[in-house]
This record gives structure tokens, C-alpha cells and sequence, in this order.
């Protein structure tokens, strides 16, 4: 018996007590099906919780990285190039990161550099699209950062027994 089970521990009871006591009472196709694609998520959900604080650390570091390298490479090309430099500013406030920081702040410290580096991407295509030197390969840098991103959320619903994808 746990007195005080981790999140992980939790949702993986919560996902067992709907496959084995909840879906053998349901009725409707609709209902079951349902119910194992909330199961499915939780699973992932489960996998992912071991690997996500970290995950989000290595993020905030390569998003740090990319927005002052493209706010440093691309300064004195007008109102754009002034507000890659804010958001670097920004960036620069976010605090240092221990291998495995807290959850509020590691989840804090996400949302804020995610916000500026989504913000980025407007005055990168813009500095792009007047031919500023190097405007294009730090663009090339953040969505490299993207694929990633994307990769990690794929491998995520790739743990999910059987998947979501097809579903409809």
C-alpha cells in the first residue's frame, strides 16, 4: 500500500481501474472506444513523466541558445533586429537551470522562453524576407529546435499502446 504514491503511480492506477473495472460495464462501441483512447493517453502520460522535466530543461537551454544567437547575429537591422534583442533580454532573465530544477519553476521558466521563441519566428521570417544576412540560417536553427520538439511529442504518443493515430 502507498501512503503517498508518485504521479506516475497514480495515473497508472487510474488507467488500470478504467480497463478492468469501467470498460467491461460500458455499453455503447463509442463508450469503449473512449475509454481505451483515455487509457492510451494516460499511458503516455505515465511513460512521459520519468524523462518530461528533463526533456523541458534541454528545451528551455537550446531555446536560450538560439534566440540570443539570432539576436546577436542580426542586431542594427531595424525594428526587427530590436525586438530579437528584447526577447533575448528576456531570455537572458530566465534563471539557471540545476540538472533536475522543480517542477514550478522548470514548467514557469518553459512557458515564458516557449512565448518568446514562438514571438521570434515573426521577426526572423521579416529580418529573412529583407535579405538580411544570416536572418535565414538562425531561422533554420529554431526550427530545427521545432523538429525536435515535434519528435519528442511523436516518440510520446509512439509509447501509447496501439496509438491514437487513425482514430477518428
Amino acid at each position: 500500500m502507498y501512503t503517498n504514491p508518485s504521479s506516475q503511480r497514480v495515473i497508472e492506477c487510474v488507467r488500470e481501474a478504467i480497463e478492468k473495472d469501467l470498460v467491461p460495464e460500458l455499453q455503447s462501441e463509442t463508450a469503449k472506444v473512449t475509454a481505451q483512447m483515455i487509457g492510451q493517453m494516460l499511458l503516455s502520460v505515465e511513460r512521459r513523466i520519468p524523462v518530461e522535466q528533463q526533456w523541458m530543461a534541454d528545451e528551455c537551454q537550446r531555446m536560450s541558445t538560439a534566440l540570443n544567437s539570432a539576436a546577436n547575429k542580426l542586431q542594427g537591422h531595424g525594428t526587427h533586429s530590436e525586438s530579437l534583442l528584447d526577447l533575448a533580454a528576456k531570455v537572458q532573465s530566465a534563471p539557471a537551470l540545476p540538472e533536475l530544477p522543480d517542477y514550478e519553476t522548470i514548467t514557469n521558466t518553459y512557458l515564458d522562453l516557449s512565448l518568446a521563441f514562438t514571438q521570434s519566428f515573426e521577426h526572423l521570417h521579416a529580418l529573412a524576407g529583407e535579405g538580411i544576412q544570416g536572418a535565414a540560417e538562425e531561422l533554420q536553427t529554431l526550427r530545427a529546435y521545432v523538429q525536435l520538439r515535434l519528435e519528442r511529442d511523436i516518440a510520446g504518443l509512439g509509447a501509447m499502446e496501439g496509438g491514437l493515430l487513425g482514430r477518428g
